[in-house]
């Protein structure tokens, strides 16, 4: 049974923004790589196609040398665009192998049927490393086709991402819901809520212990109306087991959207990228309770000064990652935000 959390609306804390990466440039994951640096994911427009992009660096200000935009190439298939969403690093998986980084997202190629599919790439973040599709089977779905697989992020033997479905040709309404691919294993498992309806989606995952069986999946559920509550949940690898379901509307208050796009650990719980139904980011806080279940969380609205939209797409200790737009211009930038919590 889900439990439902409030919490408080936090004062505004000293926010220092700053822009990262380039024009355009749409940062989407992180994760720690050494000391102070980090390795973002994302993707660029170069010769009218999306491309998937990898950086690694300090945070703020990004080196434009740490920028590395990447092409896929899969046997036999016309690549016709690629995104990142969520990276892994030696720094939490040894077995990725010194100076290579694991990432995941989705990619389009001429002549398939289906709207995304799921990527994989592992080796060095300038290129040169392996490449695989990754797809969530059709065979799960007697009748029906998957035709929209997005892996958004990784860590451990761990993939979690999104599917939708098909049916004779046409996509088949609210079937959108969550999965986790064991890389190790190679095992799929598909999000089954009980009470929860479909439309669940698993943005982010933190592996609680390196080389370790459990973890913590962050995304949004629908709980009523819309994709409405943010939500955080336990999944054992060994067992197979989900539990400590816990659902959150952001800033307490009822919306058609709530949802945690990324996740990071810090002392006594973690931190959340989250969005709603407004043109702005929030940062999230949850503690951890002595018994495990995840408890209130602290709310803090965030917008880029002078942008008419904020996303925020990712996390990393104190700092929030997004992309911002200001009114009139016809394109983006990418930023980030550390927050000074009290």
């Amino acid at each position: 049974m889900a439990k439902t959390k409030s919490g408080q609306s936090a004062k505004s804390p000293k926010v220092t923004s700053n822009t990262i990466l380039e024009p355009n440039y749409f940062v989407t994951g992180v994760r720690g790589l050494a000391g102070s640096d980090v390795v973002l994911t994302g993707s660029a427009v170069t010769g009218g196609v999306q491309n998937p992009l990898l950086y690694t660096g300090p945070i703020s200000p990004t080196d434009p040398d740490g920028i590395h935009i990447l092409v896929p190439e899969i046997s036999g298939q016309e690549i016709t665009g690629a995104t990142f969403y969520g990276p892994d690093t030696p720094l939490f998986n040894p077995s990725i192998g010194g100076g290579n980084i694991r990432a995941v997202g989705s990619y389009q190629y001429a002549g398939s049927e289906a709207r995304n599919h799921g990527l994989y790439y592992e080796g060095p973040p300038g290129g040169g490393g392996a490449w695989q599709q990754i797809d969530v089977p059709s065979d799960l779905f007697p009748g029906r086709t998957v035709w929209n697989t997005i892996a958004h992020s990784t860590m451990g033997d761990l993939v979690v991402g999104n599917y939708d479905l098909m049916h004779d040709g046409t996509p088949v309404p609210f079937s959108g819901n969550a999965f986790i691919y064991n890389i190790r294993t190679k095992r799929w498992t598909i999000f089954d809520l009980g009470g929860a309806a479909s439309l669940t989606t698993a943005y982010g995952i933190w592996q609680i212990e390196r080389g370790g069986t459990q973890y913590v999946i962050a995304g949004g559920t629908r709980d009523g109306h819309g994709l409405n509550k943010g939500m955080l949940i336990d999944y054992d690898a060994a067992t197979g087991a989900f539990g400590n379901l816990t659902l959150y509307s952001a800033l307490n208050v009822p919306s058609l959207v709530t949802h945690f796009e990324g996740i990071t650990a810090v002392p006594g719980g973690y931190h959340l990228a989250a969005g709603t139904i407004r043109d702005a980011a929030v940062f999230c806080s949850v503690k951890v309770d002595a018994d495990g279940a995840f408890g209130a969380a602290r709310w803090i609205p965030y917008e880029y000064p002078g942008s008419a939209l904020t996303t925020g797409n990712t996390i990393y200790r104190n700092t929030m990652m997004g992309i911002y737009a200001v009114s009139g211009s016809d394109g983006v930038q990418s930023y980030a935000a550390a927050f000074e919590l009290r």
